[in-house]
Parts: structure tokens; sequence; C-alpha cells
């Protein structure tokens, strides 16, 4: 660990987390940042008494939790483990108690033999005040993306849906593993990263709207002359009723029993002769 900003560089996992947990009668939500000095949570109370507190860990409290030695493949790995945790909800709020000033602590890892605990310190109302503004900022500049909606509508979230698939499929999982710890420290974590990739979605997903539109009104067209076809036909037939019986065709068989009697088998345009029986006398007779 050779500076503050190239070990916090492994903590960018935990950078721009938000999660909500629910402790006895209590909600709370707990936002997780990670700046180049330190990663920072905060965690908030709801409802009439709401409150926040505030966590903090820089290089030193790293060192003091998982040693100074510890390799950097070591730390990406611890780093995965906490953020898994959090996105699990597998977090909860210790000693917590209602009285202002008491010492608490976020716990990660609320199965685990060792959970990770921070320490946490209550804001006062006017940092509380600071720091939800600058939340709400923050939310406003990404719901600019949206026309300026707060939540993405049932319209928005299918057609952001390929946009989303066509940029995982060239790039690699956001769940970085340890063996990327290389290209994670290249980059320091800023507060405004994502803001370009949310105005590239939206104009991705505008144009992927526009040409679904395009599809379903030629589909739509295509449809109506299929349906004007078939009108047609049927007035056809509605005019012309001799069109809606088959034409009754006679037989073979019929036909040649209703040929005259006493036609020549043998040429049917001669009759056939007649033959009279020979008498002859008898010995009586003489």
């Amino acid at each position: 660990m050779s500076s503050d900003s190239d070990t916090l560089s492994h903590f960018t996992p935990l950078d721009e987390l938000i999660q909500v947990i629910y402790q006895g009668s209590g909600r709370f939500v707990i936002i997780s940042s990670v700046d180049e000095s330190s990663w920072t949570t905060h965690v908030g109370l709801t409802g009439e008494e709401g409150r926040w507190w505030r966590g903090r860990w820089t290089e030193k409290d790293v060192r003091e939790v998982i040693g100074s030695k510890v390799s950097g493949f070591l730390l990406d790995s611890f780093v995965e483990k906490l953020s898994d945790t959090f996105v699990k909800g597998e977090v909860s709020i210790g000693n917590w108690a209602s009285e202002k000033g008491s010492p608490i602590q976020l716990v990660f890892g609320t199965n685990a033999k060792t959970p990770i605990q921070m320490q946490l310190v209550e804001l006062s109302p006017q940092d509380a005040a600071v720091f939800a503004t600058k939340v709400f900022v923050e939310i406003a500049l990404q719901a600019q993306s949206r026309k300026c909606r707060l939540h993405a509508t049932s319209y928005d979230i299918p057609a952001a849906i390929p946009a989303v698939a066509a940029s995982s499929s060239t790039k690699p999982s956001g769940r970085r593993s340890p063996q990327s710890s290389t290209h994670a420290r290249s980059h320091s974590p800023s507060n405004t990263k994502g803001k370009g990739k949310a105005s590239d979605a939206y104009s991705a997903t505008e144009s992927i709207l526009k040409r679904k539109a395009e599809e379903a009104d030629d589909e739509i067209q295509t449809l109506k002359a299929e349906l004007e076809k078939v009108k047609r036909q049927q007035h056809a037939i509605m005019t012309d009723p001799s069109k809606l019986l088959p034409v009754a065709k006679t037989k073979p068989s019929q036909a040649a029993a209703t040929k005259a009697r006493g036609v020549s088998l043998a040429n049917p345009t001669k009759k056939a002769r007649k033959y009279k029986p020979i008498e002859f006398a008898s010995d009586d007779d003489e």
C-alpha cells in the first residue's frame, strides 16, 4: 500500500451504492461513496424523527482492519465481499439506541463469523440538511436524461434494455474480479462518472424508439391493405349470389344411365338389330 489513493482505488465497487434495510420498527437508508481520500457511508433513519449518521474509512482504518502488508489481490477480494454483502442487504445497525449521541455501528455480514463493523457518528441537523440537498441535486442531474422524471416510466424501461444489452456485450461485467485490480486502479472514483453515459444511453434509447415506431407504422399499413382486399372480396360475393353456389357436374355413371335403350354397343350411332326367335314345326303336326 503505497498511498491513500492507491489503496482506496480498490474500493471502487463500493462507490455509488444505495440500500434500504429494516430493523425492528425502523427503516434505514444506506448510501456508500468512495473518493480519493476515504470510503464513506451515510445512514439515514426514515420517519418523523429522521436522523443521519456518517461512517468513514481512510487508508489508516483499512490497515487496522485487514493489515498493512496485504496484497492487492486480497484487498480486491475483501472489497468484493463487502460489495456483495451490501447489495444482498446483509447489513444491520449494531448497538442501536434511539438516544442522541449513542455510539452505533454499521455491520457488514450479519451471518458471517467475523462481521465487519464501521463506527457511525450522528450528523448535526445542518450537516444532515447539506448532505440531503447534495443527494437530491445528484438525483435531479440524473433525471435530466429521463426528461426530468424522478423515476423511469414503464414505457422507457423496455426501450432501455437493448441499449444496456449492447453495452454489456462489448464491456466486461460491472462486478470487478480480483484479476481486474490493475484496470481499477488506473481510474480514480469520481462523483461525476456515469453522467455522460446517461446522456449517450438516452440518445440510443430515443433512436430505438423511433425505429420501432416506424416498423409499427409499416405493419399497420400492411394490415390495412389486407383488410381492404378482404372487404372487396366479400362485397363481390354478396352482389353476385351465384358465386356462393357450387356448379353441379353430371357424373359419368348418371350420363350413361340416361342413354336411350336399344343403342348398339359396338356403334352407338346405329340402332341395335332386333332378332326374332325361330320356331320349328312339331312332329305331331305331320
